[in-house]
């Protein structure tokens, strides 16, 4: 009966003054006390007559709870030095009946205390007697640990402020796929984990790529006219472990771009997404981590959900960390997507590699001296290969390289590419002279002909 008025109440909304009480707890040891006690009021008020025995519904054998607890404990959790004596007055006036051995309390809580089951209870009880005021205040001792994020838990943080800021939305998607999407846009070969019992052949497998689940949250867009989509995820794929039970989890980053991040507009041209500007959203990310070794770009054919000539791995000096291209039109049309620029990226691995220490690097108040230079060179040379020899040739003044022409049509032989780029030079403690960076300059053009076998124009 309690019970369903404590419940009915709570689940209509409904309350009375008998659930209100009910909800506070019933003594069931004083049932035939308040029956005694109402009959006696019957018979004296309302000339009744009370008749002998008592009829009995439901015979409930109350027993009354007996709850242990030691002196020691009362003075550590309140930070007390009560005595035997003040606590057993304490137990006295709260009418408890207690046995005390060895500094030991042994407290039976009556019927009436429903609400006293464990030795916090009665120390609870003890605290409020005793009075709160009277409590001493003491400082915690030992060196405070102070908050902060781990390097992974500020790395993810700081992560999605800069995909956020270079145009993309943060997706969510299922850590659980079917068996080919798992498989699909892996970055390493893996075994995939099943679940033995799957809610849905839908959820069977977890990922090993965030890709495939970015994808279809592209094609979900795309039902719906939405064509202009930039994406990424941060979340964890799953590498089986043959020895293990349970699969290694890994930290991924991963983004997926459709359409135009720049839509058409009365004065800009629509400019539909590219390898060069998703790539440049990586490089831009992978340079705010700081990394020690160089990030190099190499061309590959290895993914086949990938287009073999606008895909390229990614390596932070020889350690494979990631891949960027053009989603095959092959796989692109199953997903019933468009055009679409993907990467991904291992970020546990990325966090693992040693970093540069960045240090301020103070603006100078000397003008600079800018150089340009224009070769032909293989169409294997990337320009990453030829920016890394001039700053390794360009001396200590040479501040800056910036590639701003690329050509490769009538008048250039087949097999080559004309490249032009300006060379910034700057001093910080002085005007730098001609003489100076003309010759750090013919160090580069040396070393482009020598090294590169580029032909200078």
């Amino acid at each position: 009966m309690q019970l369903r008025f404590v419940k009915l109440p709570i689940n209509h909304d409904l309350h009375s003054e008998a659930s209100m009480r009910y909800e506070r707890g019933i003594d069931h040891g004083m049932t035939a006390t308040a029956l005694d006690a109402a009959a006696a009021m019957i018979a004296e008020l309302g000339d009744g007559q009370v008749a002998s025995g008592m009829v009995i519904g439901r015979d409930e054998d109350v027993q009354p709870t007996t709850v242990t607890i030691d002196l020691a404990r009362i003075n550590h959790v309140l930070g007390t030095e009560l005595s035997l004596d003040t606590v057993s007055d304490i137990f006295k006036r709260l009418d408890f009946p207690t046995v005390v051995a060895n500094e030991t309390f042994t407290v039976t809580v009556p019927s009436r205390r429903w609400d006293i089951h464990i030795p916090a209870d009665l120390i609870e009880e003890i605290a409020r007697l005793y009075g709160y005021d009277n409590l001493p205040a003491t400082l915690p001792t030992g060196q405070p640990t102070i908050g902060k994020l781990n390097e992974t838990q500020q790395v993810i943080r700081d992560s999605r402020k800069l995909m956020e800021s270079a145009g993309l939305t943060q997706a969510i998607s299922y850590s659980l796929t079917t068996e080919t999407k798992s498989k699909a846009f892996a970055l390493h070969a893996s075994d995939v984990t099943k679940l033995d019992f799957p809610m849905s052949s839908e959820r069977t497998t977890l990922r090993l790529s965030l890709v495939s689940g970015l994808l279809d949250d592209l094609a979900y867009n795309n039902a719906r006219k939405e064509h202009n989509v930039a994406l990424y995820e941060e979340g964890r794929v799953f590498y089986s472990q043959p020895e293990q039970v349970r699969p290694k989890e890994i930290e991924h980053i991963a983004g997926a771009i459709t359409g135009s991040m720049v839509p058409k507009s009365w004065g800009v041209a629509e400019q539909p997404v590219d390898f060069f500007q998703i790539k440049g959203i990586v490089a831009g990310y992978l340079k705010s981590l700081a990394l020690q070794d160089a990030v190099s770009y190499v061309a590959t054919a290895e993914h086949p959900e990938m287009h073999p000539g606008r895909t390229a791995d990614i390596y932070v000096g020889d350690q494979l960390v990631g891949f960027v291209g053009e989603v095959h039109p092959t796989t692109a049309k199953a997903y019933k997507i468009r055009e679409t620029y993907v990467f991904e990226l291992d970020l546990t691995a990325l966090i693992a590699l040693p970093k540069a220490r960045q240090q301020y690097q103070p603006i100078s108040k000397f003008p600079s001296i800018t150089r340009d230079v224009a070769m032909l060179i293989d169409d294997d040379v990337t320009n990453a290969t030829v920016v890394a020899l001039i700053n390794k040739k360009g001396g200590a003044h040479l501040r800056h390289v910036q590639l701003f022409d690329v050509y490769n049509g009538s008048h250039v032989p087949a097999g080559k590419k004309s490249l032009a780029y300006t060379l910034t030079y700057q001093d910080q403690n002085a005007t730098l002279v001609d003489d100076d960076v003309t010759t750090a300059f013919e160090k580069v053009l040396t070393a482009l002909t020598d090294e590169l076998g580029a032909e200078i124009r």
